[in-house]
């Protein structure tokens, strides 16, 4: 594949000033492929020049954390005697099965796992037969290089509260309904995601992660305010606190944690600092 042209792509950086505080904030997709890279020279610029690293988790600490993978592992699995079938109504379990027939998965895979780690593990799986990578993922990219160089990670959540969030929502398995309702549009999502990126346009990653799925389904705004405007609040708050103690942040998050009402860029707007993409 010919990457010339990902140098040139736009990508979603934002950069946010309040005084002589600098925060860059670009916007990730946790799971890319080759054609994303190399990343506009801007960005990288803009990562070099900053003391720290924020980000959502850090996984790479994670996953040299034998200790802390038992944690998530825990987290992650129903205690033996308990199944997911159990959790969840008979219509969401026979849509999950007809899915894992179809990715011919053995159901055991998925016995004791809570509604919120088989969702993500789902979307993983149809993500990754669309040829994209956790790998590959922009907020992994950085984070190899900061471990690699020593540089100062932050982290806005960790992986472990990531899980003890999903599994806190009250209908979890609505988030389970919502993705095996969406495997059949994975096919014009995930192109219609990466060009929205690549050309850094705010509006159509927010249609597409945000406005479209609540407008086709009210009844997941619950879900939304969790997954995204809960925790935005949370993120502003604390990219606040981390830019009192250093001059330059560079923060990568979820792209769809930056766009629209109620975002991340919000909030910081809403405290003082002014927003421009760059």
């Amino acid at each position: 594949m010919n990457t010339a042209f990902a140098a040139n792509d736009r990508g979603l950086l934002l950069e946010a000033t309040k005084e002589k505080k600098t925060v860059y904030l670009l916007g990730s997709i946790h799971l890319a492929d080759e054609s994303f890279y190399p990343l506009r020279e801007t960005i990288e610029q803009a990562y070099r020049e900053s003391d720290v690293l924020v980000v959502e988790a850090d996984v790479l600490a994670m996953e040299s954390d034998p200790q802390l993978q038992q944690k998530v592992m825990l987290e992650s699995l129903y205690p033996p005697g308990e199944q997911l079938k159990d959790h969840i109504s008979a219509e969401v379990y026979a849509q999950l099965q007809q899915w894992l027939k179809k990715r011919r998965i053995p159901e055991a895979n998925f016995n004791r796992m809570r509604p919120a780690i088989a969702m993500i593990t789902l979307s993983l799986i149809e993500m990754q037969a669309r040829g994209l990578d956790p790998k590959a993922g922009i907020d992994r990219h950085f984070l190899s290089q900061a471990h690699r160089n020593n540089v100062r990670i932050l982290e806005l959540e960790s992986v472990l509260q990531q899980i003890e969030m999903l599994n806190s929502l009250e209908n979890p398995e609505l988030y389970l309904k919502q993705t095996l309702e969406q495997v059949s549009d994975m096919d014009r999502f995930v192109p219609r995601l990466t060009r929205a990126w690549k050309k850094g346009e705010q509006s159509d990653i927010y249609d597409l992660v945000i406005r479209e799925g609540l407008a086709e389904n009210p009844e997941y705004a619950p879900l939304f305010e969790l997954l995204f405007y809960q925790r935005n609040r949370e993120m502003a708050k604390k990219i606040q606190e981390f830019s009192e103690r250093h001059n330059t942040l560079f923060v990568v998050v979820g792209a769809g944690h930056l766009v629209g009402a109620k975002s991340v860029t919000e909030y910081l707007e809403q405290n003082g600092f002014s927003v421009k993409q760059i």
